[in-house]
């Protein structure tokens, strides 16, 4: 008897233009998920808020994930809301401005909407870290941007199977 294999579970990214932060967030999360040991349940993706559909990640974004050696030279920006994920789907906002957009958009999903800072790493002095926006600046702010996500989500990978927030 053959089993039917389970539909990965969505983890949704949301930044303004989905072309820095949010592909940078996706890119690692689903690298990690390929070559770790988090199994198959989970599959990442992002939009924006203030985007257009079809928009390329920016160059910065690009060439700094490549020096992680991770590609999203193929990514192109969605707008949220262009598409209603399935139930189970996890959104996380890189900054408060982003969580209170995607609970406008989806209401009903309320606890399954975070502050990717307040679920993956240890909040700074009792506030939950939000990730800054990088475009317009140089690279090293994109690689400040890349290794502060890099982390969160490394830190955030391990309780998706655990956490209870998280489990559905």
């Amino acid at each position: 008897m053959v089993m039917a294999k389970s539909t990965p579970r969505i983890l949704m990214f949301v930044c303004s233009g989905n072309t820095c932060r949010s592909p940078i967030a996706e890119g690692f999360t689903n690298y990690f998920l390929k070559n770790g040991d988090h199994g198959s349940d989970w599959h990442a993706c992002s939009a924006g808020t203030l985007t257009s559909c079809g928009i390329p990640a920016s160059d910065l974004a690009v060439r700094v994930m490549a020096e992680h050696g991770v590609d999203i030279s193929r990514h192109r920006s969605s707008p949220l809301g262009s598409w209603t994920p399935p139930e189970g789907t996890l959104f996380f906002g890189m900054t408060r401005a982003h969580k209170d957009e995607i609970a406008r958009i989806f209401p009903r999903r309320a606890s399954s909407i975070f502050l990717l800072g307040e679920v993956s790493a240890p909040p700074v002095r009792g506030v939950p870290t939000e990730v800054p926006d990088p475009y317009g600046s140089s690279i090293a702010s994109y690689r400040e941007t890349a290794v502060m996500i890099r982390s969160m989500i490394l830190s955030l990978l391990p309780s998706l199977g655990k956490d209870p927030r998280f489990l559905s």
